[in-house]
């Protein structure tokens, strides 16, 4: 009896064959406009540009049983587009009318306008994004967060990955940063003038480069002012990993 039982639960789960194509979109957006990305699986590259271009070049892979289920799955694999003159909505969640066995992703390698205010909320996937002058807002589940030459403001919240953010220039709105199994690293400029509120549960703090005053510390924790202060603040925390701050 056990033996036809697990004979009759043998079902073929694999996932060998595999189908992909090329996604390409080109938008004009509006100065201070938003551009948001909504994926589930893939890794995001943001490069910016001078000019109000947005241009999107989205490799779309699917994998399932068979090259038939693969090449069905991906001619049905749509990226919804929410379009209008201050912003540009690009959702590659949706799952409606897919296989149990059917596994997808999307790549994305996108260059728009530096100044333009990004929102990414990405599952599993790295993200990384340079020359940024308007606002970042990114969540993650699975996945890196990396960030160069930032000039203004940022949100970022990750459960499992390392964040690295490099700002040129802090925004008014200062810096969030949360994550739970990772490392935050933040370099800001040399004389930047910020209030600084940093925690961690397992790790601990560092701080390098820079003039930092505390008025609370421990091995877990930091509140103070880098610079003397008088500026935006940075508000970072994490649970298993360590955080470093550092001037450039």
């Amino acid at each position: 009896m056990t033996a036809l039982a697990v004979t009759a639960c043998n079902v073929d789960i694999s996932t060998d064959a595999e189908a992909r194509d090329q996604w390409t979109r080109s938008y004009t957006l509006e100065k201070g406009g938003a551009f948001e990305v909504r994926n589930t699986n893939g890794r995001i590259r943001i490069e910016t540009t001078d000019g109000n271009a947005v241009e999107v070049s989205a490799e779309r892979v699917v994998r399932a049983g068979t090259d038939e289920a693969a090449k069905t799955a991906l001619a049905s694999f749509a990226i919804a587009e929410t379009v209008a003159p201050d912003r540009i909505l690009l959702d590659s969640t949706g799952s409606s009318g897919m296989a149990v066995r059917v596994q997808r992703q999307v790549h994305y390698t996108i260059r728009l306008p530096r100044w333009a205010n990004v929102t990414i909320k990405e599952t599993n996937g790295d993200l990384e994004i340079s020359g940024l002058s308007g606002t970042f807002r990114a969540e993650a589940t699975n996945g890196r967060i990396q960030a160069r030459a930032l000039e203004n403001s940022a949100a970022v919240e990750t459960t499992n990955g390392d964040v690295s953010l490099e700002f040129a220039k802090l925004g008014p709105d200062g810096v969030t940063c949360e994550t739970t199994n990772g490392r935050i690293r933040i370099t800001v400029p040399r004389d930047a003038k910020a209030s600084l509120s940093a925690r961690v549960t397992n790790g601990v703090i560092h701080t390098d480069n820079l003039t930092v005053t505390a008025s609370e510390q421990s091995r877990r924790r930091l509140e103070g002012t880098i610079g003397g202060g008088e500026g935006p603040t940075l508000r970072l925390s994490t649970t298993n990993g360590e955080i470093s701050v550092s001037g450039k």
